[in-house]
């Protein structure tokens, strides 16, 4: 299992897909791996990696990587992630 630390989420360039910024803690991540996004204490969505980009330009090593995840098929659940806020937490990212 491999571990990602979220530092911000965005919107990405295409309206259906969130970019979680932030760093590698532990592990490879790479496209089709599972990300494991904590809803509330007891409930965990997971979502495919859509792609995984490299932001050459940002001067904050904490922002880096992008993990993008697709939300095309599943708008609402993209509503629900979008109003988490998700930022400073740590992601588990699962090869499945």
């Amino acid at each position: 299992m491999a571990v990602f630390h979220v530092k911000k989420t965005s919107l990405g360039e295409d309206p259906n897909t969130l970019v979680f910024k932030g760093k590698i803690v532990e592990g490879p991540i790479s496209k089709g791996m599972t990300i494991e996004i904590p809803v509330t204490q007891e409930a965990v969505v997971t979502m495919k990696i859509y792609d995984v980009v490299l932001f050459e330009k940002q001067k904050d090593e904490s922002k880096k990587v992008g993990l993008v995840v697709d939300f095309t098929e599943l708008p609402d659940d993209m509503e629900v992630i979008m109003g988490l806020n998700i930022a400073e937490e740590d992601l588990n990212i699962v090869n499945q």
